[in-house]
């Protein structure tokens, strides 16, 4: 028999939001956040700073902050991480949630 995770723990609404007119789209699945920066012109690592902490988020594309805040929950800092996509298209942005909880936004909005 084939389990999966998460099931039987109602209806969770993991589809992917656009935020600020489509800067970054989030979604999450469970304990797990995916954070998509689209990168017009294409990116390369040197563009890039992310800081992870247990409770916010900084992310720095080209000198510009485009995250910079407290997250809607706490994150497993060791677990988190951030790539390019090929031919730096985009900037993704992984996040490993400390409890299996629907946050309702990506950045806490107090």
């Amino acid at each position: 028999m084939m389990g999966g995770k998460g099931g039987g723990k109602g209806e969770k609404d993991d589809s992917e939001k656009a935020v600020d007119g489509g800067k970054y789209h989030w979604q999450q699945k469970g304990e797990e956040v995916q954070i998509r920066f689209p990168a017009d012109p294409p990116l390369v690592k040197k563009d890039v700073a992310v800081k992870f902490k247990r409770a916010s988020l900084q992310v720095m594309v080209r000198g510009e902050a485009v995250i910079d805040g407290t997250l809607a929950g706490t994150v497993e800092v060791d677990e988190c991480t951030w790539c390019l996509a090929p031919k730096g298209s985009e900037l993704q942005i992984m996040l490993t949630k400390q409890r299996d909880e629907e946050w309702p936004a990506l950045l806490d909005a107090k």
